[in-house]
């Protein structure tokens, strides 16, 4: 992905698009609590009529973009961004016309159903500062089930307005045996694709993991036919790393912002640790413990149960939803612990494949094989799977 440090007369926009351009600051924006939609998924359980002024947003995001520093990346969040749609423009119009201490970008993310094609035209003409993602499940009979709209939506303009972002294609136990094809129906349309599995209050079923893993070869065989294409996220995996953690067990990091170095305002101006924990999702004792700082007071953010796991530098939480199901910011989802492994052994196959392919084995495919036979000899200790030739198979 192309890093673009581009200032722009009149402000200091960067193009937006560039999402792999670090930032050394993000702040987040809860600029509505409406959303037109009723996603099966969603952690909000009740909508309600608030949103953020623009004079709010502008005395809260002032004082950062004055700040000396190179990039601040300011996110729109929500239920719907786009439902705030009218204070979007203004803000995004408002910081490009002043004079900063350091450059910034925008991003929201989007179901796309409330663009008119007079907001596309917009958005087109100020694409260097702002992005949208598309949260879109796939197949549109999978995002009709999921989300109740899948007619309407201009896939096609987030793919050629910022074909570097990622489309969030959000996947459920009851929709992950269309996973594959729902992929492939968007890596097809052009679009680089993130597929996630939902946070849930339930674990998935053990049929559903089993599907999970099918979906996995599937596109294992797609991808090995039709090279190309830009991997999903599940095909990502630094397999030298997770060896060497064998040998040397890390402590698994604060996977994300919230709370240090990342704070959301909500609609009036006060200041949460993210969305998920601040009025628009919490109530009550657990909201009375956010507002009483008790993430602050949080040192340790590891699972005992994850202690040795070599992925652990990498396993997908999200310290919110486990703390909203789960009353404990440190008690992971069991079903994304399960999926990681899955994905790491679908992925090791997907390499011995390459490797097998290969009519001269070079020094990193060395290191390669040793770091799969380390990790697939910690997988059979584990009772998960057999070992691995470079036949393409494993047994």
């Amino acid at each position: 992905m192309t890093m673009l440090t581009e200032r722009q007369t009149g402000g200091n926009r960067v193009k937006a698009e560039q999402t792999a351009l670090n930032c050394d600051e993000s702040v987040g924006l809860l600029v509505t609590y409406q959303c037109n939609l009723d996603c099966k998924y969603c952690y909000i359980k009740e909508k309600q009529n608030r949103n953020m002024t623009f004079e709010t947003a502008r005395e809260i995001l002032e004082p950062f973009l004055l700040k000396e520093g190179t990039l601040v990346e300011i996110v729109f969040m929500g239920a719907e961004v786009l439902m705030a749609e009218p204070m979007i423009r203004r803000i995004v119009e408002w910081a490009e016309q002043g004079s900063w201490g350091r450059r910034f970008r925008f991003f929201g993310s989007t179901n796309g159903t409330c663009l008119t094609g007079e907001l596309k035209q917009w958005l087109y003409r100020h694409r260097e500062s702002i992005v949208l993602g598309l949260s879109y499940d796939g197949l549109p009979a999978v995002q009709q089930s999921n989300r109740g709209c899948a007619a309407g939506i201009d896939v096609d303009f987030f793919i050629r307005t910022w074909p570097s972002q990622p489309v969030q294609m959000t996947i459920t136990a009851e929709s992950v045996g269309n996973m594959a094809k729902g992929v492939i129906y968007l890596l097809k349309r052009g679009a680089v694709v993130h597929p996630n599995v939902a946070y849930e209050e339930e674990q998935w079923s053990r049929e559903a993991l089993i599907q999970y893993g099918r979906q996995l070869k599937r596109l294992i065989d797609f991808y090995l036919q039709n090279e190309a294409y830009p991997n999903i996220s599940q095909f990502e995996h630094d397999l030298i790393a997770y060896a060497r953690n064998l040998d040397h067990p890390v402590v698994q990091p604060k996977v994300c912002g919230a709370g240090s170095g990342f704070q959301v305002f909500d609609v009036d101006g006060s200041s949460y640790p993210c969305h998920i924990l601040s009025p628009l999702v919490l109530r009550g004792e657990k909201l009375d413990g956010i507002r009483e700082g008790i993430l602050a007071k949080t040192q340790d953010f590891s699972d005992d149960s994850c202690f040795g796991c070599p992925y652990g530098s990498s396993c997908p939480t999200c310290l919110a939803c486990n703390y909203i199901y789960r009353d404990n910011f440190t008690k992971r989802d069991r079903t994304h612990c399960e999926i990681m492994h899955m994905e790491v052994r679908a992925f090791i196959k997907r390499e011995v494949a390459r490797l097998s392919a290969k009519e001269r084995i070079l020094p990193e495919d060395a290191l390669q094989i040793d770091a799969i036979c380390k990790i697939l000899e910690y997988e059979r200790r584990r009772g998960r799977t057999g070992h691995c030739n470079l036949n393409g198979n494993m047994a």
